[in-house]
């Protein structure tokens, strides 16, 4: 997102069903999918990263796609688009190696976090919720206040942005928090941030009502930099 902090965000996770077709599926999703998805004009700066995990577990995808609007009205914004792609679909502008593992809309949270203008050479993607209601406002406070400084001041992600789901049942998860890095290897990036943790958990740093339902590294496959 290289720092704009737009007001909407579709978030679409996939997978390519058959392995064997894998750039195949990549093409048509560079190069035909991607541009009929922002042809419309609704979502713009779309950018596709591949998951880092050699071991891609359930719920989760091979490659995440990031389309952002600035429509203020995101429930218009998607039934809009829909009807764009509708048209696309009759034109036989579709594969059958896609899988898809969550595609949802998610508005902006929270401020601005540290945009640097440095390279965005990969991505972590963290979906979670707050475990008791009660306590939703303290939990929002802290992520902004704490967590995401947190993760920026160990150098390893230089921008964040915060969402929150248009449909928490659909997606299960009701916040999506991206980090963005310029580090060469993503998923090095994550593992270092990885060791963080124990410091935060007993400096009381971490929030006891956070629930992370994934928290995926990406490099960045397109639009390459």
């Amino acid at each position: 997102m290289e720092g704009r902090y737009s007001n909407g965000l579709m978030f679409a996770m996939t997978s390519c069903n058959d392995p064997a077709k894998e750039r195949e599926f990549n093409d048509w999703y560079n190069h035909i999918h991607l541009p009929d998805v922002t042809a419309p004009g609704i979502y713009s700066h779309a950018t596709r990263f591949a998951n880092t995990s050699a071991n891609i577990r359930p719920g989760e995808g091979g490659y995440i796609a990031l389309y952002e609007t600035n429509w203020e009205d995101l429930a218009e914004a998607v039934a809009t688009e829909r009807q764009a792609l509708d048209i696309v679909r009759a034109q036989g502008r579709v594969t059958s190696l896609i899988e898809n593992v969550l595609v949802s809309t998610f508005k902006r949270l929270g401020g601005e976090f540290r945009s640097s203008g440095r390279p965005v050479r990969g991505i972590l993607a963290v979906l979670s919720n707050c475990t008791d209601a009660a306590r939703e406002g303290e939990f929002n406070n802290w992520y902004n206040d704490v967590h995401i400084p947190d993760v920026l001041d160990t150098g390893l992600y230089h921008t964040a942005y915060r969402f929150e789901s248009q449909d928490a049942q659909a997606t299960r998860g009701k916040y999506l928090a991206l980090y963005e890095t310029d580090h060469g290897d993503p998923g090095k990036a994550t593992h270092e941030l990885g060791k963080h943790s124990p410091r935060w958990k007993q400096d009381g740093r971490m929030h006891d009502a956070l629930e992370v339902l994934f928290a995926i590294s990406a490099r960045r496959i397109w639009p390459r930099d």
